[in-house]
């Protein structure tokens, strides 16, 4: 048992193995109204948002500034911190400074 306990903590220290949560929310327009079945790519993953803007993602665990690209514009977010099992953040698109707003 001890030598399991052992390999664990090993392939975590050492092998960068991170829990990861899944980030989840809305993203609305500039107007209002929700970002509906539009393809948008979070660290490279892509996902189709719902009728509603809605969107969940899987990623690591840590604090970053995420790039989300909505049709081929890239947009940055202000910092946001990812904890497992679950992280709820929604946005709203400003296309003039062309980034995300966290939306509190």
């Amino acid at each position: 048992m001890k030598s399991l306990v052992l390999l664990v903590t090993f392939l975590f220290l050492f092998c960068g193995i991170s829990s990861a949560g899944v980030l989840y929310g809305r993203i609305i327009q500039e107007n209002g109204k929700p970002l509906a079945k539009t393809r948008i790519v979070i660290e490279g993953k892509e996902v189709i948002t719902n009728e509603f803007g809605g969107y969940a993602v899987r990623l690591p665990d840590g604090e970053r500034e995420l790039n989300i690209s909505i049709n081929d514009i890239s947009y940055p977010s202000e910092r946001i911190k990812i904890y497992s099992p679950r992280t709820k953040q929604n946005w709203r698109i400003d296309p003039r400074e062309k980034k995300l707003i966290k939306i509190r």
